[in-house]
């Protein structure tokens, strides 16, 4: 009886795993030429602070997108470009008129290396826009999470650089500590 036993668990562990592998849902790319397919008025990502078309003086640094679907979605997108003098004024200009959170230091951060033109903030993470001026340079950030913590490691995608300074969506971050926390209480 107990080898049939442990024969059915192993088994039954073997399914789950293979059933975990199959459900779970991932994107992930790092060509440009897959940029309209994500973001721009069409891209099945799309969000106001990444740009809709990037312009044709950018000089492409970086891209990452990367979608991870668990159980609960996790998204991390990295854009960084630099470009003529005319193209970052205009995209400086749109990125001001977009409606920022007004409270964006979260998940512990206490602020950013570069000037924030454009955030939104909440519990699910940012969505930012950051400028380097001295060097015509835009960086956008995206890092989106559920439960309080990211399944994405961040840290290995993103320069620390372009990240929030302090900024910890880690599994036991203090933030989903809080979180569990208060949940004892109720």
């Amino acid at each position: 009886m107990k080898k049939i036993l442990l024969i059915f668990f192993i088994i039954l562990t073997i399914l789950v795993c293979i059933f975990f592998a199959i459900w779970v849902e991932k994107d992930k790319t790092t060509n440009i030429l897959d940029y309209n397919e994500y973001f721009g008025d069409k891209g099945k990502h799309n969000n106001d602070i990444f740009p809709k078309i990037i312009p044709s003086s950018a000089k492409i640094e970086q891209f990452y997108y990367y979608y991870y679907n668990p159980f609960d979605p996790n998204f991390v997108s990295y854009l960084v470009y630099t470009c003529n003098d005319k193209d970052f004024i205009e995209e400086i200009k749109r990125l001001a008129k977009l409606n920022s959170s007004k409270d964006y230091l979260i998940y512990g951060a206490t602020g950013f290396n570069y000037p924030v033109i454009a955030v939104y903030a909440n519990d699910n993470g940012y969505i930012y826009a950051l400028a380097d001026k001295e060097n015509n340079k835009l960086i956008y950030v995206e890092i989106y999470f559920c439960n309080y913590f990211s399944d994405i490691n961040y840290e290995k995608i993103i320069c620390e650089e372009y990240l929030p300074i302090n900024f910890n969506a880690k599994p036991k971050n203090p933030t989903r500590i809080h979180f569990e926390e208060n949940l004892k209480t109720y």
